[in-house]
């Protein structure tokens, strides 16, 4: 390791490797993956129950002192007075990263610290306060112990690390000590806590360096409230994103679309404005590594599925009928869901259901045009307008297949139900498999001819980059950082990546989904055929078929026009998004916050 390295610790209670949710889980694990050519990285997160699996993977150490101490237990709904708490900090390296979790020695401890729910409601707000509490004790620890390992930048991913990061600095603030500091909003949630809250998370008054218009600035815990309450609309509490935003000192969020229309304006306005910037998230996927991997893990089966010769190639039509005659109903493991309530809903729907289990679900019985969506189940994700659209689409492709690969929480039980019915009501076209469906995952993505991406509001959306990667054409809204990685193919036709739409437009979703599926048909009847000249009035019939007038006139110039925008998909990613270029940005606003405190 090169002794001049700075540094670096992030906070956040998502990292690829330890525990994820969502795409949130993907952006720190690779910007400190391309990081670790310039930085000593150190991540922290509560150890979600995860210590055990990770001791199986890679060394570990215990470090060896405890965060012991009380806690008013009102907060926790608990009617004892006080009650005791004791935190353990466990040291893993996953690619050259050090990580800690904090993890609970009693039985109260470990209840919210371990809960394998990342976002339990009924625990996330005592896994805030305690994992504020337990970072108090661990800066404690290194001030008296090991100074040196005390890091001279902070990055924090979104709210929940936010009261955590304000005890640190309280804490080098007595010592003499300051940290720089970047905040990454991924997404406004609005979260809010009253002053109390934040006192039993162990923060107390003593004053904390703010960067602020005309530099830095003093102010206490009840002064940073009424900071952010002057520019506050509402009489509530301030969101615990726009005291983050405050506290730090750089804002930042995945995206410009999103910066300026939704985190500048929520998050304190002219008070961040001149300290707030973006970076984009990445994608690292390989398309042809991944189509290896998937022959290499499925290929035996395939080929006896398809009863394909043994020395024959498989294809991605191949693939994708594996998958959708086979695969889907025939997977190694029961996708992974880890909220009991969750599980309960599906076992309750899937009474005479076979098209909604936790597990296998019934195959189709035929191939046909692959539609695909991947997301957390949210209003946000807009997969009610996908539903809404079927009928429309299937009037138009009677053989298209809807795949939902979706992630269920506590707070999706009734979406769970209702997306049940569509497949009651749609047994020939649509399926949803709850929960992380590792088994086929990449398949799914590597088979797909549209990908669906209708968020009502998306920070960035690192499915559009998957999707892309995997050379699958995109539909999406035209909302916050989907309009930068998406190029609508019909304003710019040579370089475009799919169809950007408004959203909650069920009507214009299925016209663009139709134009899309046409162009499918009419690139696989050429490619399918020596001459395609023979094929010339069905082709024609086709495209006549097509429902937006500007794809419609592309494909009748180039009737190989869906397999043009498959290859800008691809290069659209390897050109603009990996992990490597966008995290550079990155590097050089830690300099930023470096030299600003340097010069304080």
């Amino acid at each position: 390791m090169k002794a001049d390295k700075k540094k670096l610790w992030i906070f956040t209670f998502e990292y690829a490797g330890v525990a994820k949710v969502g795409g949130l889980g993907e952006v720190p694990a690779n910007q400190a993956l391309n990081l670790t050519d310039n930085y000593d990285i150190t991540v922290f997160i509560p150890s979600h129950g995860q210590i055990e699996n990770l001791k199986q993977k890679s060394k570990w150490k215990k470090y060896p002192f405890n965060c012991i101490g009380e806690i008013d237990s009102s907060i926790f709904g608990i009617n004892d007075q006080k009650i005791s708490y004791n935190i353990s900090f466990y040291k893993f390296r996953i690619n050259n990263v050090k990580i800690i979790l904090l993890s609970g020695e009693n039985n109260f401890t470990r209840e919210f610290l371990d809960d394998n729910n990342v976002y339990n409601p009924n625990t996330i707000n005592g896994k805030i306060c305690l994992f504020s509490l337990g970072i108090r004790g661990f800066i404690k620890y290194l001030i008296d112990n090991n100074e040196e390992e005390l890091a001279s930048v902070v990055h924090l991913d979104d709210y929940h690390v936010v009261l955590p990061f304000i005890v640190m600095k309280q804490e080098l603030i007595k010592n003499g000590l300051d940290i720089s500091s970047i905040i990454t909003i991924h997404l406004l949630t609005w979260p809010r806590f009253n002053i109390n809250f934040y006192r039993a998370c162990g923060i107390d008054n003593t004053p904390i360096k703010i960067l602020q218009k005309n530099g830095f600035e003093l102010l206490s815990l009840n002064e940073i409230f009424n900071l952010a309450q002057e520019s506050n609309i509402s009489d509530k509490d301030p969101t615990t994103e726009k005291i983050g935003a405050l506290i730090c000192d750089l804002v930042t969020t995945v995206s410009e679309s999103y910066l300026i229309s939704d985190i500048i304006p929520n998050c304190g306005q002219d008070l961040i404005e001149f300290k707030a910037d973006f970076i984009w998230d990445g994608c690292d996927w390989d398309y042809n590594e991944i189509f290896r991997n998937l022959v290499e893990t499925h290929g035996e089966e395939m080929h006896k599925v398809l009863t394909l010769t043994q020395d024959s190639l498989i294809s991605r039509e191949e693939m994708k009928k594996y998958l959708l005659e086979y695969k889907i109903g025939h997977l190694s493991q029961s996708p992974l869901i880890n909220s009991q309530k969750v599980l309960n809903i599906i076992n309750e729907i899937s009474n005479g259901n076979p098209f909604v289990k936790n597990g296998n679900i019934k195959s189709f019985s035929e191939s046909g045009p692959l539609v695909i969506t991947t997301g957390r189940i949210s209003p946000q994700k807009g997969f009610d307008i996908i539903f809404k659209a079927v009928p429309n689409v299937i009037k138009a492709v009677p053989n298209a297949k809807f795949l939902f690969l979706i992630l269920p929480t506590d707070y999706s039980l009734n979406e769970i139900k209702e997306y049940a019915q569509f497949v009651k009501k749609y047994p020939n076209n649509l399926r949803i498999i709850f929960g992380v469906a590792s088994d086929i995952f990449y398949l799914a993505h590597i088979s797909a001819d549209v990908y669906c991406a209708l968020s009502r509001w998306e920070p960035f959306g690192i499915m559009a980059l998957e999707a892309m990667a995997s050379k699958i054409p995109i539909i999406a809204t035209k909302v916050g950082g989907l309009q930068e990685t998406v190029i609508d193919m019909r304003m710019y036709p040579e370089i475009g990546t799919g169809i950007l739409i408004e959203k909650d437009n069920p009507n214009e979703f299925a016209d663009s989904l139709i134009s899309l599926l046409k162009s499918v048909e009419v690139a696989n009847l050429v490619k399918n055929s020596a001459h395609h000249s023979i094929y010339e009035e069905q082709i024609l019939k086709i495209v006549n078929e097509i429902p937006d007038g500007i794809i419609k006139s592309r494909v009748l110039i180039d009737y190989n026009y869906y397999y043009k925008v498959r290859e800008n998909c691809f290069k659209r990613v390897k050109n603009h998004f990996t992990w490597n270029i966008v995290t550079k940005k990155l590097i050089d606003l830690y300099s930023i916050v470096q030299r600003l405190h340097s010069n304080s």
